[in-house]
């Protein structure tokens, strides 16, 4: 019995090849829907594989995190323990503040810089400006501890190795320009052409095309790239670790040793010997967490917000 494959293109009636088209249509879809599924199943797999230690490791934070949290924890400073008073721990208000300050004031150093020289690298082009983007794309990603080491060698030795927050900062500082640079830049970019050339077109000059109509029209990426640049400094322990020092008062003044959040915790596990001590990390970790999810939130809220405001 003969079957349309079998027959020859000349044998077939109209009726035939369109019998014929939509049974290879039909065969073409089932196999496209087929590789559609196992490829789905395999992402859903890598995605649960993926959020089994994500969720692993909230559920211990949570856990073990929520009975220090309280008002008292996060108002009083921290205190020493002894022998005879291992339960004797305080609070982390001074880990908050220098938290604050450390990168409140890295932020505020990183931020302005990154936005000029990604303005800069957005109207320039030539040799030595795609050498200075490709150096900040790869210092995106080197290990975080060599900006910590670079102010180190260069601020802190040169300061009589006088340990301050200020010196936190710059390594904050130097830990976020490249990635707020690079989002900056890309968010430039996603500008559409169209939009430039007509404002040039009506005679405005280049300065006026990048404050009103460039910058307007990039500022939500760009935000989200500043905050997600931000989320990433706020936590991070190896750039200040070696520059900062340790104080277990509030001190608001850069110019005097910090703790942050981070440092805390390093130095808690790694020098106390006290068991109450160690585990008051948990506490610690979940405020931290607490912290740059609030960042990541808020940018997100904000990119929202101003999107709407445009529609």
């Amino acid at each position: 019995m003969t079957t349309l494959a079998t027959k020859r293109p000349e044998d077939l009636s109209d009726e035939d090849r369109r019998e014929f088209i939509q049974q290879s249509a039909r065969s073409f879809y089932r196999r496209k829907m087929a590789y559609s599924k196992l490829f789905i199943g395999v992402m859903g797999l890598g995605l649960v594989v993926a959020f089994v230690p994500l969720f692993s490791i909230i559920e211990s934070v949570l856990s073990k995190g929520i009975p220090y949290i309280s008002w008292k924890f996060l108002t009083t400073t921290q205190q020493q323990p002894d022998l005879f008073h291992q339960h004797r721990l305080g609070g982390i208000s001074n880990a908050l503040t220098g938290t604050a300050l450390v990168f409140g004031l890295g932020f505020a150093i990183a931020m302005p810089i990154a936005v000029v020289v990604a303005i800069a690298l957005y109207e320039s082009h030539g040799r030595v400006m795609n050498g200075f983007r490709l150096l900040l794309e790869v210092m995106v990603g080197m290990p975080s501890i060599l900006f910590g080491i670079f102010i180190l060698v260069y601020v802190v030795q040169r300061m009589h190795f006088q340990l301050t927050g200020l010196a936190g900062s710059l390594a904050l500082a130097i830990l976020m320009l490249p990635l707020m640079t690079v989002t900056c830049e890309q968010a430039l970019r996603s500008v559409p052409s169209t939009y430039v050339e007509a404002a040039l077109a009506l005679g405005a000059k280049k300065s006026k095309v990048m404050r009103r109509v460039v910058l307007p029209y990039a500022r939500p990426r760009m935000l989200t790239g500043i905050m997600l640049s931000a989320s990433r400094g706020v936590g991070e322990t190896a750039p200040v670790l070696f520059v900062i020092g340790a104080s277990m008062l509030v001190n608001m003044s850069p110019m005097s040793q910090q703790t942050t959040t981070s440092t805390l915790m390093y130095n808690n596990l790694l020098y106390s010997i006290y068991g109450p001590q160690r585990t008051e990390v948990w506490g610690i970790a979940l405020v931290l967490i607490t912290v740059v999810l609030v960042l990541n939130v808020s940018s997100r809220l904000i990119v929202a917000r101003i999107n709407k405001g445009r529609t």
